[in-house]
């Protein structure tokens, strides 16, 4: 099921609110349901849990970061899920995600491993690790993989506590 990733290009991170979006392969043009197009890559992961990418010992990005302001003197009514600020007003995640983009350039998938709670692992061809774990005894959904190319959708979990092929 996640086979298909490996030997695809890192492409981009993004987040919708606190939501990871890991996009890979070659970018590519999906057109919707009302015609609207969007730019995105061949394959998106869209992670409502707990990740974080590493090297080696070191945490470089985690799922967390998105709560905590990269510097220390912001307003007292700072918002994690504002983006498009200046470093100084953004939160951890916004700044170290574009150094972690600028690093993870030209790097591949060389191994995806699922666990037997469904906790996802990947390997770049660089050494970064991104890890996902499940957080929860109950099983709602924590990630889905996107297939624009073809138009499908893997979730886990589905409404029965499955993972199922839309």
């Amino acid at each position: 099921m996640l086979s298909g990733l490996v030997g695809k290009k890192f492409n981009c991170i993004s987040r919708a609110l606190d939501m990871l979006c890991l996009f890979l392969g070659e970018d590519f043009t999906f057109v919707g349901t009302r015609g609207r197009k969007i730019h995105v890559a061949e394959y998106s992961i869209h992670f409502q849990t707990q990740w974080r990418f590493r090297d080696d010992k070191d945490i470089l990005l985690a799922s967390r970061d998105v709560y905590k302001p990269y510097c220390e003197n912001v307003p007292e009514d700072w918002e994690y899920d504002l983006v498009g600020r200046s470093d100084e007003l953004s939160s951890v995640f916004d700044v170290r995600a574009k150094e972690l983009m600028a690093k993870m350039q030209g790097t591949i998938v060389t191994d995806v491993h699922l666990s037997a709670v469904n906790d996802v692992t990947i390997t770049f061809s660089n050494g970064i690790i991104f890890e996902q774990f499940m957080p929860a005894s109950q099983k709602k959904e924590e990630w889905r993989l996107i297939d624009y190319i073809n138009d499908t959708q893997i979730i886990c979990y589905d409404e029965d506590g499955s993972i199922s092929h839309e």
